[in-house]
């Protein structure tokens, strides 16, 4: 598992709900909800994902650290990648999104 590979699978997920919702243009709950649930929980999992990232460890995410059932959101290191995690796949699922949307644009033209 690394960064990348949670990305593309972040956004085939989001990909396959749109094709399942087609008419749904408020994706915000869903594409939390994705982004969440792509995010490891074990602490090793997200160790050699920053050690493979190291702005997961080094960059104070906007959000601040992870809080959830399986974050306690203290300010450790893993609350920290994860919240970091957590925000790099829900970026990535917005730019997806976006696509989706010119493409149909696109399509529409």
């Amino acid at each position: 598992m690394n960064l990348y590979q949670l990305v593309n699978d972040a956004i085939t997920e989001l990909h396959e709900w749109h094709q399942d919702n087609p008419d749904e243009t408020e994706p915000h709950d869903q594409i939390f909800e994705i982004a969440d649930s792509s995010v490891p929980v074990y602490t090793g999992d997200l160790l050699r994902l920053a050690a493979e990232n190291l702005h997961l460890a080094t960059e104070e995410p906007e959000l601040g650290p992870a809080n959830g059932s399986n974050f306690d959101g203290t300010p450790s290191p893993v609350n920290i990648i994860a919240a970091n995690v957590f925000e790099h796949i829900e970026q990535a699922l917005w730019g997806a999104w976006q696509e989706m949307l010119d493409e149909e644009e696109d399509d529409d033209a």
